[in-house]
């Protein structure tokens, strides 16, 4: 059964032997080139790192900047109701506050 499924090629290419032969440092400079073909393919692991490492220490310094900026504007906030808070309770205070324009 297994005859019937047999392909004539398949005969013919186990004996096929190519002719003719390749320089004597082909197969190494083929290899070298695969080997300079991946450096240029995959970037180091280090370059990678680096730009991890730049890319938290930068979100770090925004998200820093940020709290800072807010915790002032939360302080500017806070002593303006307090200090209007007071002129509500005192009316000097009231009186000092609606006179200066």
């Amino acid at each position: 059964m297994q005859e019937r499924n047999r392909d004539p090629l398949d005969d013919l290419l186990r004996r096929w032997h190519p002719e003719g032969h390749l320089p004597a440092r082909f197969q190494r400079e083929v290899w070298e080139r695969v080997a300079l073909r991946s450096r240029e393919a995959l970037p180091p692991a280090r370059r990678s790192r680096g730009a991890w490492i730049l890319f938290v220490a930068a979100s770090l310094l925004a998200f820093l900047l940020a709290t800072g900026q807010t915790h002032r504007w939360e302080e500017k906030r806070w002593l303006e109701l307090k200090a209007r808070y007071f002129q509500e309770i005192d009316p000097q205070a009231l009186a000092a506050a609606q006179k200066t324009p």
